[in-house]
């Protein structure tokens, strides 16, 4: 579309731009803003301050009041919105009129949109919402836009009350769902041709609910049939027995697990019995699960120990001989010291290479000079 810039404020970063009349869609309602470009400047954002549109472009972007601009709106990104938004409205129509579950809030991202719920759901309850979901997008129910005042809505069923007056945007898809809105959406539910929960967690007392819908939801479907393919030529196994042989290799991994932490008590064990003396500061090169066990060990044998590793990690292992925290104060201030813990474990990581060595002199210093 074309149109005339009415004003440009210019940033140190930014030029904010509104025009005489405007088709981009700003940030609102849980869609993000249209993209495109204006004269083919790229435009960053799309938000409405004190009732108008402003357009962010890059600094200097050669915009001059009164100035006629060619404008152009991402045509893939505005229909990629359009269909999540309309989408969001079948969803949450689905949950509350055969579930009982409400929506309270929606988001849009450029990977994922969400829901939130007042209360929990199951995957199993979303994977019947999804099948009822698809049931409708096969029904082709048309998605119609038109708008009313507040005199004029009491014959709409709308899902939820509207704070404005006049110029009322309603969106209703069939005779599902009602619901006044100033997103974008399509023209009828065929073109959401397919939908799809990818991933539900529990959030504020209800569910966050992922889904996908469209072209979106296709390419959902490829990246997990990659997955999918990959895993099978992996494990050498066919689809059918993927499950059980994945559980298996879960079960053995925990197995493993159980082995190997036995085995890593004995060799803390033996390496206690190794040192003569009742503290030790030690580098070691060990993974923190085994530094910890060998900690819990000195500790048992009524030994101070401090484990430290080129990487910056350092574990001080004190137990009732004195308080790890005590001993540590005012380290942390005279040195880049990030860590915590209590009076009989501390751990952290010192930052800066060239104060490792220091650190650990000063903190053998203290723990000679203490009366143990």
């Amino acid at each position: 579309f074309t149109s005339r810039v009415k004003s440009v404020r210019e940033k140190e970063d930014c030029d904010l731009v509104t025009l005489e009349e405007s088709w981009f869609y700003p940030e609102g309602g849980g869609q993000p803003h249209d993209e495109g470009t204006i004269n083919g400047k790229k435009v960053l954002d799309v938000f409405v301050e004190e009732g108008e549109i402003y357009h962010k472009l890059s600094a200097y972007s050669g915009l001059t009041l009164h100035m006629p601009v060619d404008c152009v709106i991402d045509e893939k990104v505005r229909w990629d919105y359009s269909v999540q938004h309309t989408a969001q409205h079948v969803l949450t129509a689905v949950l509350s009129d055969q579930y009982g579950i409400h929506t309270v809030s929606f988001h849009m991202g450029t990977v994922h949109a969400t829901i939130d719920t007042d209360c929990p759901t199951t995957g199993e309850t979303l994977k019947e919402v999804e099948g009822k979901v698809n049931d409708l997008i096969r029904e082709d129910l048309k998605v119609l836009a038109y708008y009313r005042d507040a005199y004029s809505l009491k014959d709409l069923p709308l899902r939820k009350a509207v704070s404005v007056e006049e110029d009322i945007r309603i969106i209703q898809i069939g005779q599902l769902d009602y619901c006044g809105c100033g997103g974008t959406h399509v023209e009828s539910l065929k073109d959401l041709r397919l939908f799809k929960v990818v991933q539900v967690e529990n959030y504020k007392g209800g569910s966050r609910i992922y889904y996908k819908a469209g072209d979106r939801a296709f390419r959902h479907l490829d990246e997990e049939e990659e997955i999918l393919s990959l895993l099978k030529e992996e494990l050498e196994v066919s689809l059918d027995a993927l499950p059980f042989h994945v559980r298996r290799l879960k079960e053995e991994k925990e197995e493993y697990k159980k082995t190997a932490e036995v085995f890593s008590r004995r060799l803390a064990e033996e390496m206690v019995k190794g040192f003569q003396e009742d503290v030790v500061v030690l580098p070691l090169e060990e993974e923190d699960d085994f530094l910890k066990t060998l900690g819990a060990e000195m500790m048992k044998k009524n030994k101070i120990g401090v484990f430290y590793r080129e990487d910056g990690r350092i574990f001080v292992f004190t137990g009732k001989r004195t308080s790890a925290k005590l001993l540590l104060s005012g380290l942390k201030e005279e040195f880049r010291f990030r860590g915590g813990g209590g009076d009989t474990m501390v751990q952290g990581f010192i930052e800066l290479e060239e104060e490792r060595k220091p650190f650990v002199s000063k903190l053998y210093d203290r723990l000679l000079s203490l009366e143990l």
